[in-house]
Parts: C-alpha cells; structure tokens; sequence
C-alpha cells in the first residue's frame, strides 16, 4: 500500500476510537461543571492527573516498547509470544510492589479516595498495554473498538454515578475505573492475548533490550508531566483548589485539539518506524510534516473562533474564568503538535535517550517559569510556561533531528500560522458578538485558502462518488 495511503487508513482508524473516548470526555463538561464545585472538580482533576504520571512510572513505559518491539515482529508468532511475555513478566512484579507502597502512603498520609486510586491506577495499566499490544501487532481495529467500548462506558458510568445516584468525586473515578476495565477486558478477549503470555522460559536478553528503550522513557514520561500539569499543583499551592478548576476547564478545550492530533500522532509514529529506512524518506517525512502542521495550524485557530459562539453554553457560569486562558492553551498543544512529529521520528530511530533529554530540558523551563511568573500573573503564568516550554523543545528537536533525517519546511509557514493566531486572539479577547462573527467568518476563509491542497482533494473525492453513484 502507498505509504501516505497507509497513513490515511490508519489514521482514520485510529481516529474512530480515540475520538469516542477524548470527545465524550469533553462533552461530559457540563455535567462534572454542574455537579462538582470548582474546589471539587479541581481535586478530582488533580487526582486524575497524578494517576496519569503514576501509571508509565510503574510500567517504566514498557507499553511503549511492546509497541515498537513488536511492530518488528509482525511476521513472527514466536516472537510476538517473547515480547508480550516478557512485558508481562517485568510489569506485573513492578505492580505489586508500587500497590504496597502505596497502601503504606495513603494510610500514613490519608490520602483521599486511595482505594479508587489504586484500582484505577492497576486497571488503567492493563488497559494502556493491551491498547498497545493491539497497535503493536498491527490490529488498529481492535485497537478503536477497545477504545469506543471504554468511551461509551465513561459516558454511561458518568452519567449514573454522577448524576443519577450523586456519588460525587468518588463517582467520577470510579466511572474511569469501569470504563478502562470494560476496554481492556475486550481487548485480552478479542486479541485472545492468552496465547501470548506465559511465564516460563524468561528470556533476560529480550528483558534488557526492552528495559534499555523503555527506561529512559519514564523520566521522559516525568517531564511531559511537568509540563502539562506541574502547573495544576502550583496552582493549587500558591492559588487554591478553585483556581485549578478553572484552569482544568480551559484545558478541556485545548484537550480537544491535543486529542486530534494524537490520533494521527498514533499512525504517524507506526508509519515512521515502518518506513524509517525507506530511500525517499526525507522526501516522505517533510511533504507529511508540512501538510500537518499546516492542518493542525488551521485547527488550532479554528478552535478559538468557535470558542466565543460556545462557551457559555458548555460552561456554567461560576467556570467564567477559563475563558482568558482557553488561547493561549491551545497555542501551547499546536507547539506540543510540533514536538509530537519529531517524537515519531525519535521512536522509529529508537533513540528514546535523546527524547528524555530534551524533554527534561524543557520541563526545567516550564517548573522555573511558572514558580517566577505565577505571584504576577496568576493563572496566565501557567499557560505561559506550558507555551514557552513546548516551543523550547520543538526548536531543539528540530535541530538535533537534523543529524539524522532530513526535515525541510516551506518558507513562511510558520509566520502565515502566526499572523493567522495574532489576528484571531485579537478579536477572541474583545469578545463582542459582530467581532466574533467576523472572526469566525475571516479565519474560515483564510483557513480554506491556507489548505486550498486538502480542500481540492476532499471536493475531487465528494464528486467521484456522486458520479459513482447509481442514478435512480
């Protein structure tokens, strides 16, 4: 199959179950906001948050590489059965022991909700490994099925436990609990994943192949926790558990675009490690990342015109706040879309040393930032840091990729997304209904001349159809 062909079929398949499981969190924000105080709502996020550093902490992101070990042995039965074994081998020991300590912790230090914690942290492992077996072995549908399965399980256990029977914060993280074992149950069955594990003959090799990408993951893992969310914790230290509600508000719409593209980052980082050799592979690798960033670029603005027609009618109004930092937050996932396609680039090479450098670099500059600004600027010194932070490492890993392969931009683009992002936020912050209007109008007329290529393929697909179609 053409390779941007292939790009395309995974991307969309990728993208039926991410979107299930992304977009029903999103559209489940008005009942967290009308049920939950902000208080509530910013502890439970916070909650939510550390399970998300906790979890490839305790795999040592071994998920990651069953993914890419297991993308080499796709023509191979028996090795499949020593990579997924061997994962198993090294994860479920780790887990044991992190549960134990964390029982000790959580009763030394009453921690709130432990034993929800615990058990979403224990069922939110099997699920991510099994959703990367899945992508691993090269069954994306499987992978989009599982997905949908834990995205309609989120919607329903949300709305009964939420809003029905008023569980409360419990309720919300028992909700996700449901949801990822509903996922991962389906993927053990359906991938008949039985076939694959066992615990004899331990092969030590394969263990430290797989530990040596994998490790230097975790403090990777660390630092795009840092700067994704190290700032929630500084906010609720300097600001208070209300302020990190808000700010967990604007970052549901930024949420959206991240989601996206990590739908496509999913296909991309396969289709870069599959053709990571191929002769044309700078050609490929540029024409791919300059149509994306283009794309996403576009996406990006779009979302902020559309924000000022829709806010108040996602938000209740004590959430008023988020609207000053939804910009700004989105300007911050378009860079971390830019850091995302050189990621791919990282993993097809297997160079994972070189990821964690980069990303500890700049979750250094995000924690600084954010401590320095934060008593000036409140809240908005957290989606500064996050901003600055993702650009910093899109600019050095531009650079230090150049080593390797070969990443050509067309000239200007980057300025034509700048100029476009000025224009919008411009108008986004006067906030009035004819400015609004225009805005919206304006950028989508630019946005259609901007990707004039996409647009003519898409109207060139709509009428091949309607010609193919039968004439009644």
């Amino acid at each position: 199959m053409n390779k941007r062909k292939e790009l395309v079929k995974n991307t969309l398949i990728i993208g039926l179950g991410k979107v299930s499981t992304q977009m029903i969190s999103f559209f489940l924000l008005p009942l967290y906001t009308f049920f939950l105080s902000p208080s509530e709502y910013g502890v439970v996020d916070l909650v939510i948050t550390y399970v998300a550093l906790l979890v490839p902490a305790i795999t040592i992101q071994l998920e990651m590489a069953s993914f890419r070990f297991l993308i080499d042995a796709r023509n191979d039965e028996n090795e499949k059965r020593r990579v997924i074994s061997n994962v198993m081998q090294l994860v479920l020991p780790i887990m044991v022991v992190s549960a134990i300590l964390f029982g000790l912790i959580a009763l030394i230090l009453h921690v709130p909700y432990a034993l929800l914690i615990v058990l979403l942290i224990a069922i939110t492992i099997f699920s991510n490994l099994f959703l990367q077996f899945a992508r691993g072995l090269g069954d994306n549908k499987k992978f989009a099925i599982g997905s949908i399965a834990t995205g309609v399980t989120t919607l329903v256990a949300s709305i009964v436990f939420v809003a029905v029977l008023k569980w409360g914060a419990e309720g919300l993280l028992a909700s996700l609990a449901l949801s990822n074992l509903v996922g991962a149950t389906y993927l053990f069955i359906s991938l008949k994943l039985w076939r694959y594990i066992g615990i004899a003959n331990p092969d030590k090799a394969l263990k430290r192949k797989l530990v040596n990408y994998s490790l230097p993951l975790v403090p990777n893992g660390v630092a795009w926790w840092v700067i994704n969310v190290s700032d929630r914790t500084i906010i609720t230290l300097f600001l208070g558990a209300a302020a990190n509600g808000i700010y967990a508000v604007s970052n549901k719409y930024a949420a959206i675009f991240s989601s996206i593209f990590s739908i496509f980052s999913m296909s991309w980082t396969e289709s870069a490690s599959v053709h990571i050799d191929a002769k044309d592979r700078d050609k490929f690798f540029s024409e791919t990342t300059n149509a994306v960033i283009r794309l996403f670029g576009s996406f990006g603005v779009m979302l902020i015109v559309a924000i000022p027609l829709v806010f108040s009618l996602l938000v209740n109004e004590q959430f008023n706040e988020s609207y000053l930092y939804i910009p700004i937050l989105i300007v911050s996932a378009f860079f971390n879309a830019v850091v995302g396609m050189y990621s791919a680039v990282y993993v097809a090479k297997k160079m994972t040393k070189q990821v964690m450098n980069t990303s500890l670099a700049s979750a250094g500059i995000n924690i600084v930032l954010t401590v320095v600004l934060i008593p000036f600027l409140g809240i908005f010194a957290a989606a500064l840091s996050t901003a600055i932070a993702f650009l910093a490492m899109a600019i050095f890993r531009h650079y230090d990729l150049k080593k390797y392969v070969k990443i050509t931009f067309e000239r200007g683009l980057f300025w034509k997304i700048a100029a476009l992002y000025a224009f919008a936020m411009t108008l986004y912050y006067f906030n009035t209904i004819p400015g609004n209007i225009a805005n919206a109008v304006i950028i989508t007329a630019i946005v259609l001349v901007f990707n004039r290529s996409v647009v003519k393929v898409l109207r060139n697909k709509i009428f091949d159809t309607v010609r193919r179609s039968p004439q009644v």
